[in-house]
């Protein structure tokens, strides 16, 4: 055996001593960490996934996702540890499948790219959530696998349905047009439009309208609620989702990309399908916020959704520096390396405010925290036989209540308000209650037909959050 294939096996059992590795550890994460990854929209997604059996409806829903709720509803169905154990498989596989990518691009030290991704902040913390984002990530590096392999029909049906995992999908759509454009498969490009076909048809006997795929986009309307920021939004907060010495090898990679694109020495995958593909939903992600346009609340979670694209520019930064700058000084590169593999490793255990907070990014939030003490007083107080009016999701999960059943549960609005029976629970908060349905607490202190029987409150980083558990007389 030559020392090339030597190097090769070596690589190769590191490569999955990392996994397994990764999966111990994630396994203990599930165990000894009770965090939802959010308290808004990942519960949400769970909730959505969890009662889609018993509401069928939920799973042509555009807000929760189709093709997520159809492939996470099995594990929903054993709570959001169930959830979770989703989560976690799909970033594994997508760790296992950014690797064999970039062993296909015939990229060096393509085990950097597990690395870079096991240890990115925000990626580690999204994993054990209810979120959408790993599994964008899984049906994008899979296309991208499929077609480096110049297996087009795979990559394009995989493409032709991620909007439905994530509506941001159609950008993803568009780049796959341009690149399927200049490889001259021209006859594969109808693909791109497979999924919305199939979804137009099945949604049709929930809508009766074949075009509800397209009208219903909850986020196809110019504005935002959530207002708009700075165009170097999504360039500063990229740090906080990979760390400062990925976030270093990154930009370096993104240079090395264009330089050698220009000079037309690296593959159209890699310019086009990974570097393009980034940008494009980089940019775009930058435009909706600093519009303030299709519902964009500038998170930086959407970043997650294009981990393995950053993760393959990152390598490619990597093996800038090492492989090609330093490729003269053998004692050099290997120091060089080291220092890089070992400083992303120990960065999400710092203090750096864009490393791991382990009490506050993988426990329950004060927020939970006081929802579960609200919950625990109105089961002490009633039983389980009254309807519950809220909006904040958790109290629908601490309260073991279907969150789609009318008779159960009814959101927190005006025109419900107007509706209360006598003997509903009303549990106001000030996030989804006050912020997103412009509830307020005089509005209810002021109701005559309501009582209000418990408060409580408290201060979490400058924020007040508060409770408050009212009954209808």
């Amino acid at each position: 055996m030559d020392t090339l294939s030597i190097n090769e096996l070596f690589m190769k059992k590191t490569f999955f001593l990392l996994l397994f590795s990764y999966l111990i550890i994630s396994i203990f994460t599930i165990l000894f960490f009770n965090g939802t990854g959010d308290a808004g929209d990942s519960i949400t997604h769970y909730l959505f996934a969890k009662y889609a059996p018993s509401h069928p409806t939920l799973f042509f829903d555009h807000w929760s996702k189709p093709v997520f709720v159809l492939l996470s509803c099995p594990f929903a169905h054993f709570g959001f540890t169930g959830m979770k154990i989703f989560n976690a498989l799909v970033s594994l596989l997508c760790i296992f499948m950014t690797f064999k990518t970039a062993e296909c691009l015939n990229l060096k030290n393509a085990i950097i790219v597990a690395v870079i991704m096991m240890f990115a902040p925000l990626y580690y913390i999204l994993t054990f959530s209810g979120l959408t984002e790993p599994l964008f990530a899984l049906f994008l590096i899979f296309a991208i696998y499929f077609s480096i392999k110049q297996r087009y029909i795979a990559a394009c049906i995989l493409i032709s349905f991620i909007p439905f995992v994530r509506s941001d999908g159609l950008i993803i759509i568009g780049v796959y047009f341009l690149y399927l454009v200049l490889k001259r498969q021209w006859k594969f490009i109808p693909l791109l439009f497979f999924g919305h076909l199939i979804y137009s048809i099945a949604g049709f006997f929930v809508y009766h309208d074949f075009l509800w795929v397209f009208n219903k986009i909850p986020y196809a309307n110019i504005g935002s609620p959530y207002g708009s920021g700075e165009i170097t939004h999504f360039i500063e907060q990229l740090l906080y989702v990979i760390g400062i010495p990925v976030y270093l090898l990154f930009w370096i990679g993104a240079i090395s990309i264009i330089y050698k694109s220009v000079q037309k020495k690296i593959s159209i995958e890699i310019s086009v399908l990974i570097f393009t593909g980034f940008m494009c939903f980089f940019i775009a992600h930058t435009l909706f916020w600093y519009l303030g346009i299709f519902n964009s609340m500038g998170l930086n979670r959407v970043l997650i959704g294009v981990m393995p694209m950053i993760a393959i520019i990152s390598l490619n930064g990597f093996n800038f520096i090492t492989e090609e700058f330093l490729k003269k000084n053998y004692k050099i590169k290997i120091s060089v390396q080291l220092f890089f593999v070992i400083y992303i490793v120990v960065f999400p255990f710092t203090s750096n405010p864009a490393a791991i907070n382990w009490k506050r990014d993988m426990m329950l939030s004060q927020e939970q925290q006081l929802a579960i003490k609200s919950a625990n007083f109105v089961t002490t107080s009633f039983g389980t036989g009254h309807r519950i009016v809220c909006s904040h999701p958790y109290l629908s999960e601490v309260l073991n209540i279907d969150f789609f059943d009318s008779l159960k549960r009814k959101e927190l609005n005006n025109e419900n308000i107007k509706q209360l029976q006598s003997g509903d629970i009303i549990i106001w908060e000030n996030w989804f209650a006050e912020i997103k349905q412009g509830i307020l607490k005089t509005d209810l202190d002021n109701n005559k037909e309501l009582k209000n029987l418990y408060n409580t409150n408290i201060y979490d980083n400058g924020r007040e959050i508060c409770y408050s558990v009212y009954i209808r007389k």
